[in-house]
C-alpha cells in the first residue's frame, strides 16, 4: 500500500505527463492544420484587366512644374473559394515598351470569392518624365492606342497569411480592351 507523499508524488507526474501530452497534441495540431489549410485553399492567382486609363494633364508655368496624372482601374476577378482582401499594388506602366510611371497603391479592396472587384490607381508622371517620353504620352492623350503593359506585384492578405502574386495586364494595341 502507497502512503500519502507517493501517492502525491504519482499525481504530480501523471499531471506534468497529461500536460505534455495536451501540449504535443496541440503544436502537432496546429502545424498539420495549417499545411492542410493551404492544401485545401489552393489561393491562385486572381485575373486581371484596366477598365479604364484616363489622363489628365496639368499644364504650370514654368512648364517644369507640368505633369499628367493617369487615373485607371483595375478590375481584379477571384476565381478562388474563399474571399481575398487585396492590400496593396506596386506596378509599372509601359506603352509600346517604354515606361511611363511607377507606382504604389495601399488600398484594402475585399474580392469576393469567385467574384469580381476593382481598385482605383493613380500615378503621376512629371515634367522630367514627360520631356523623355512625351510621343509615348501624346498618343496617350490623343487617345491613340499604343500597346499598353502593366507589370508588377498584388499583395494579398488571406485567410492563411499574405501572399504575393504577379500582375501583368497587357493591351494588343488594336483598340482592345486592355487585360
Amino acid at each position: 500500500m502507497q502512503n500519502g507523499a507517493d501517492m502525491k508524488r504519482s499525481l504530480k507526474y501523471a499531471v506534468l505527463l497529461t500536460g505534455a501530452c495536451f501540449a504535443l497534441a496541440v503544436v502537432t495540431f496546429t502545424l498539420s492544420g495549417c499545411s492542410a489549410a493551404r492544401a485545401a485553399l489552393n489561393i491562385e492567382n486572381p485575373h486581371y484587366s484596366i477598365r479604364n486609363l484616363r489622363p489628365r494633364l496639368d499644364i504650370a508655368l514654368p512648364l517644369s512644374a507640368s505633369s499628367i496624372d493617369f487615373d485607371f482601374t483595375l478590375g481584379v476577378e477571384n476565381p478562388n473559394s474563399v474571399g481575398l482582401r487585396l492590400s496593396g499594388v506596386d506596378f509599372n506602366l509601359l506603352a509600346d515598351g517604354y515606361p511611363l510611371l511607377n507606382s504604389t497603391t495601399t488600398q484594402n479592396v475585399s474580392i469576393p470569392a469567385r467574384g469580381f472587384g476593382e481598385v482605383r490607381l493613380r500615378s503621376r508622371v512629371d515634367y522630367g518624365t514627360i520631356r523623355n517620353i512625351w510621343r509615348e504620352v501624346a498618343d496617350v492623350i490623343q487617345g491613340n492606342r499604343a500597346r499598353y503593359e502593366l507589370r508588377g506585384n498584388a499583395y494579398y492578405d488571406t485567410p492563411i497569411g499574405r501572399m504575393q502574386f504577379p500582375v501583368t495586364v497587357y493591351s494588343t494595341g488594336n483598340n482592345d480592351p486592355i487585360r
